[in-house]
């Protein structure tokens, strides 16, 4: 593995060739560990063959990888023990990748631009692909969209038009990775960001169809309506019927594909409490964070918790110091640059 800095965007290579045959999987697992959990089946790891060059254009990392077909997945102990809230912007220049992201099941063929959520889950399959993937902050992508939590699994075909524009922009960014100094690259990478979100708001509108009773601006409101009251412990579905008009019949049917009304307003809580927990711009008690957020106790706060990250609030909050501690020492520039993410 190399690690180039100097007036140009910082560079990293890491190929499994490079290492003893069997050493280079478990490397490749170690390297991935803030993202995925990536595997293969026992009889695959001595032939195994994974590559990565990616270039770090300050907030932003711009990659190409290509390897033989393993799965990966994101769990919510995952989510919660990694504290990275990014999105990836994924071109599959060849290979295929099947499976479900969030409440969506995807299948991405080459030429196709898929968008991944990190704060949602992930489980895919990929076979022997070749890809380019843009890691964007929440904070540059999500301000530009009109559903940003409905991001992760979409797609846009290759063969589209704003697919194709897409996969081209992409292609040209990595192409020109190299020669970017930092100035440069925070410039282009914020175009970057105005481009994805042009190109997926066709894709985000058209989500108006299959929604069932309200249109998607009317669903948008109530969602920020929700993240507005909760810290009310007794915020719920009454209030949100009354505030817009709606009957609770209706509005449960509106948020069934989201798993119900109440699933949906805990479901935001524990992400903001998450957030709150991870942040390295602020350091707010557990039982502060608890009410802040709208549960009635800490300790109901800790069981919620628990059962959504299979982990206590305290017990991520300690992994977090322990992620500071690896990303100041770690030698592996690739897992070093995904933990800095984390605590950016």
């Amino acid at each position: 593995m190399s690690d180039a800095i100097g007036d140009t965007s910082p560079a990293l290579r890491f190929d499994s060739l490079e290492m003893p045959t069997e050493e280079g999987f478990w490397r490749w697992r170690d390297q991935m560990s803030p993202i995925f959990d990536v595997g293969v089946s026992r009889d695959a790891v001595g032939s195994f063959r994974g590559s990565l060059h990616t270039y770090h254009l300050g907030s932003v990392l711009l990659g190409r990888c290509t390897t033989v077909t393993q799965s990966f997945d994101r769990s919510r102990q995952l989510i919660a023990r990694s504290g990275i809230d990014h999105y990836l912007v994924q071109l599959q220049r060849q290979g295929r990748s099947r499976g479900v992201m969030g409440r969506r099941e995807v299948d991405v063929g080459p030429g196709d631009v898929c968008i991944l959520d990190l704060a949602q889950t992930i489980h895919t399959v990929d076979n022997d692909i070749d890809s380019l993937t843009l890691c964007l902050p929440r904070e540059m992508l999500a301000p530009l969209v009109t559903a940003p939590d409905e991001l992760h699994g979409l797609g846009l075909p290759g063969g589209s038009p704003l697919g194709a524009l897409l996969s081209a922009h992409v292609r040209s960014l990595y192409r020109a990775a190299e020669a970017l100094s930092p100035r440069d690259a925070l410039t282009v990478t914020r175009g970057t960001a105005a481009l994805v979100a042009g190109c997926l708001g066709p894709t985000i509108d058209a989500l108006d169809l299959v929604r069932p009773q309200m249109q998607a601006s009317r669903m948008a409101a109530i969602k920020r309506y929700i993240d507005m009251c909760l810290g009310d412990p007794d915020f719920g579905a009454a209030q949100i019927a009354e505030a817009f008009g709606v009957s609770r019949p209706t509005l449960y049917r509106l948020f069934e594909p989201l798993g119900g009304v109440a699933a949906y307003i805990l479901r935001r809580r524990l992400d903001r409490s998450l957030a709150d927990l991870t942040s390295s711009h602020r350091r707010r008690r557990v039982a502060d964070i608890a009410h802040r957020w709208g549960f009635r106790s800490e300790a109901a706060f800790s069981r919620a918790f628990r059962a959504a990250f299979g982990m206590t609030p305290r017990d991520v909050r300690s992994s977090r110091q322990g992620l500071r501690s690896s990303a100041a020492g770690s030698t592996d520039a690739f897992k070093r640059w995904f933990h800095e993410l984390a605590i950016l």
